[in-house]
């Protein structure tokens, strides 16, 4: 009997074991099927939330970039804007500076063509003697003159003392004694005995103290360019006219 509680207690005491053992596989079985279930469901909600977190940072950026892109185009249609209208100032500014220099022309012309119409007429009563040596006049230019030009064309013609107003050399440096003496330029006090003087000069040659002299009209040397042209024409003319300041007048029979 005591031999059989022994085997009793040994066999109790195996199975009691092997309930433990059961109880506790058991229960350490579940334990490790718990994490292994639960895995997945892990990563999904970790990979939402990287999710949810990029969305929510990619539309903060974008955000931010919109900003940054709507300022940028706005200063950009600042700049363009500013631009146009530079480019339009610079179009009104070239057509007005055209305005002004096509007006500025022809004021310059019609002031040219006035200088020298005043320059003209402020040389009607001169003439100019070619010929006379220099020093012949004594440092008495305008009173030489006025004898001179009765004793070259007649005093027949001069029954009154010629007036001259005034008498004088041109501007050129004295020449030498060899070289041809400078033009003496006088102003005829009367217009009617300047032209009578031309008028008789062009008739008959004169000469003083052996020398040919001339007697021109004082033209200006525009006008003096634009009657050259017809010389060439002239010496093949037998009548004609030069009259002032350059009109030819052909006569034809």
């Amino acid at each position: 009997s005591g031999k059989n509680k022994t085997m009793d207690g040994y066999i109790g005491g195996a199975n009691a074991n092997e309930a433990n053992a059961n109880v506790s596989s058991g229960h350490t079985g579940g334990t490790e099927s718990e994490p292994r279930d639960s895995a997945p469901g892990e990563k999904t909600r970790l990979l939402e939330m990287c999710q949810e977190i990029c969305k929510t940072m990619s539309a903060s950026i974008l955000a931010k970039l919109d900003e940054c892109f709507d300022a940028l185009e706005a200063k950009f249609q600042s700049v363009l804007a500013a631009q146009t209208d530079l480019q339009n100032r610079m179009v009104s500014q070239e057509l007005a500076t055209k305005a002004h220099e096509k007006c500025m022309g022809e004021l310059e012309t019609k002031f040219q063509t006035k200088l020298l119409d005043l320059e003209a007429r402020s040389r009607r009563h001169n003439i100019k003697i070619v010929g006379i040596k220099e020093n012949s006049e004594e440092g008495r230019p305008t009173e030489f003159v006025s004898k001179l030009i009765p004793e070259l064309l007649g005093k027949q013609h001069f029954p009154h003392p010629l007036k001259v107003d005034r008498a004088h050399r041109s501007l050129w440096p004295k020449p030498a004694a060899c070289e041809k003496p400078r033009t003496i330029i006088a102003r005829i006090h009367q217009f009617q005995s300047k032209e009578q003087i031309l008028r008789l000069a062009r008739t008959q040659p004169m000469e003083y103290k052996g020398n040919k002299v001339l007697i021109f009209p004082d033209y200006t040397s525009e006008v003096m360019s634009q009657r050259r042209a017809f010389r060439n024409a002239m010496q093949a003319l037998i009548k004609f006219q030069l009259r002032y300041p350059a009109r030819l007048l052909v006569q034809w029979q």
